[in-house]
């Protein structure tokens, strides 16, 4: 009897290991590891503790956005320090018998600098907004899903869990919200003023008719006295 022929085994390919997140430094360092790690729940969480993970991704977007909007602000800011500096300094240049060449020069190397950060300024700030706006998508996302759970839960007759009772806030609603309010603010306080002007002018008014009443009625009792006399 003769042995039977084994079939080859076909060679196995090794599993690379999973390389390891590094330690986000910049703020598009934190935007790639939540969008990574944003559709990777783990599976051994419950229920309670997905919803928890959801909320803490939410708030995590928004929080991210609204510290690079702070951060475009700020670099906005230096830079125009930074462009009227150099604007004195040509100034000063000319005024101190500089050669006019020179500052030319400088000025146009100022406002090419300026201008290069403006549209870095100006696509950092789209990506902001983006971001915000991706933030308001999801957060309306997870307040919708909230809601049907909590009318589920109430349907059936069925307590509703603590971290389902606080509402998602929209980042991109309430970042609108603030705008219209600061807005509404200062027209305020101009009609405010506006009546108070007018106010003014109705009284001046009402002070000149009463006098000029008077005035009339006194003729006519002087009229009427020399007429009977």
């Amino acid at each position: 009897m003769y042995p039977q022929p084994t079939q080859p085994t076909e060679p196995t390919t090794p599993t690379l290991p999973r390389p390891i997140t590094p330690i986000p430094s910049t703020f598009q360092g934190v935007e790639q590891g939540l969008q990574q790690w944003k559709e990777r729940v783990p599976e051994a969480f419950s229920s309670p503790s997905r919803q928890s993970y959801s909320n803490w991704l939410t708030g995590a977007a928004q929080v991210l956005a609204a510290g690079q909007l702070q951060e475009l602000d700020l670099r906005a800011v230096r830079q125009q320090v930074k462009n009227s500096k150099k604007q004195r300094w040509g100034r000063d240049q000319l005024q101190c018998g500089g050669e006019l060449r020179a500052s030319e020069a400088h000025e146009l190397q100022a406002q090419k600098l300026a201008a290069a950060e403006a549209r870095k300024l100006s696509q950092a700030q789209t990506r902001a907004q983006k971001q915000l706006r991706r933030a308001g998508i999801e957060a309306r996302k997870r307040e919708r899903l909230r809601k049907k759970s909590i009318a589920q839960l109430t349907k059936s007759g069925l307590p509703i869990p603590p971290e389902l009772e606080d509402p998602i806030t929209d980042p991109e609603a309430k970042s609108e919200s603030q705008y219209e309010s600061a807005t509404e603010g200062g027209s305020g306080r101009g009609s405010e003023s506006e009546r108070s002007l007018i106010s003014s002018h109705r009284c001046r008014g009402s002070g000149l008719g009463d006098a000029g009443g008077a005035g009339g009625a006194g003729a006519k009792h002087r009229f009427s006295f020399q007429h009977h006399s």
